[in-house]
């Protein structure tokens, strides 16, 4: 071949290549495989308004990733999550209550080790999660934010009788209520009238060092009489430290009419207030505690995905991204408007005067073992009516309710 053919083949060839390479910089030719589409559902009882910046945000991030959220009522959530499940058509995605492993952790897949270990939740997240969300080494859920009872009380009558700060222990709440007088404190009646009784007396115990439960699961109040004893005195008349009536309305609507001084409550309680009554000057103090070391009840929840998902990798990781990243756990708690859970950001929220007390008290949440919280609460909140009504001996009474939830 003469060489100037030669050289014009050479030239064609090189122009060749070089457009190729040009189209694969640009994207035009690819040289992978397309990555294939996932389309994640996620069943929850917050509102649509609070994920819909999340799912938007995860979508962009990872463009092959689809997540759509789907709220249930939050008052049949769990039952209407249940008919889900049972009926094969499932989220991949649902939200879930804290104690809800016990009872419902066969229905969870666990996360794989490179996603979320104990070990990891561990060290991200308050002791409270490890003890509930996870068994055996594994995440079966991860936590989106945590509430605590706090002491909440209102500002003007405080101010009225001359009363500077709150108590911080159970004696200093006597002399309180000796001061405030009769329905001042929302303590000493049962569920009907003081909504989260049951949780109260439950605490109180737990700061006694009350087990609550054995190995066996089974309820083991024995200890707790002191407890009950001290959290009824305040509904007797006829005792030194009379200050709630037990009859309605209830503790809430007393508090958010601006008439009772002190009521123990929840973050979510706080934001229900501050809804049900703009007006209210609302303080907000850690929950007293017995001399021994601080224990606070954890309330919260969290992700966990469904073991009928045929996407449980991906589902996994979405959740790992949400929870365990701090950027995208804040996201959601500004959304939701909940104490954040991340310890990263108790740190940053931990002289927060909104949610300062309850992100802090999270450090010290300990969970309440119920295999069904509400026949748990309604057995609660009869032992308390057989004391306060004379009925049984607090004693008495603390066997009996072990003699029923244990059945």
């Amino acid at each position: 071949m003469p060489l100037e053919k030669k050289t014009l083949w050479i030239g064609i060839g090189f122009a060749t290549l070089l457009i190729v390479a040009l189209l694969i910089a640009t994207g035009a030719i690819n040289l992978t495989k397309k990555a294939a589409k996932v389309e994640l559902t996620v069943w929850g009882f917050d509102t649509p308004a609070v994920w819909e910046k999340i799912t938007s945000k995860y979508h962009r991030d990872n463009p092959t990733v689809t997540v759509t959220y789907r709220a249930l009522p939050s008052t049949t959530y769990e039952t209407d999550l249940l008919n889900g499940l049972a009926t094969g058509k499932g989220p991949d995605v649902f939200m879930i209550m804290n104690p809800w492993l016990a009872r419902h952790g066969n229905k969870m897949i666990p996360a794989p080790i490179e996603n979320a270990s104990a070990a990891m939740v561990d060290a991200i997240f308050p002791t409270a999660v490890t003890q509930e969300m996870t068994n055996s080494g594994a995440a079966y859920a991860l936590p989106l934010y945590m509430d605590t009872y706090a002491l909440i009380y209102n500002k003007d009558l405080f101010d009225k009788v001359g009363v500077t700060l709150p108590p911080n222990n159970w004696l200093a709440l006597q002399d309180l209520a000796k001061k405030l007088g009769k329905n001042s404190l929302a303590l000493g009646g049962s569920e009907a009238t003081i909504e989260g009784a049951s949780d109260i007396v439950a605490l109180m115990m737990m700061q006694d060092n009350v087990p609550m439960t054995n190995r066996d699961g089974k309820a083991q109040l024995t200890g707790g009489e002191g407890a009950l004893s001290f959290y009824t005195k305040f509904v007797n008349p006829k005792g030194g430290y009379y200050a709630w009536d037990n009859k309605l309305p209830t503790a809430f609507e007393r508090f958010a009419r601006g008439t009772l001084p002190v009521l123990f409550g929840t973050h979510a309680e706080v934001v229900a207030l501050r809804k049900a009554n703009p007006a209210l000057r609302i303080g907000i103090a850690p929950l007293p505690q017995a001399p021994n070391a601080p224990v606070n009840l954890a309330t919260y929840a969290g992700l966990s995905v469904w073991v009928g998902s045929a996407k449980p990798t991906e589902a996994w990781q979405f959740i790992n991204d949400l929870t365990a990243n701090p950027e995208n756990a804040l996201a959601y708690a500004a959304a939701a408007n909940v104490p954040p859970v991340h310890r990263a950001l108790i740190g940053q929220f931990e002289n927060d005067p909104d949610v300062g007390v309850f992100v802090r008290q999270s450090l010290t949440a300990r969970p309440w073992y119920r295999l069904n919280e509400g026949v748990a609460r309604a057995a609660f909140s009869e032992m308390i009516e057989l004391v306060t009504r004379g009925k049984a001996t607090p004693q008495a009474a603390i066997r009996a309710t072990e003699d029923s939830l244990n059945k």
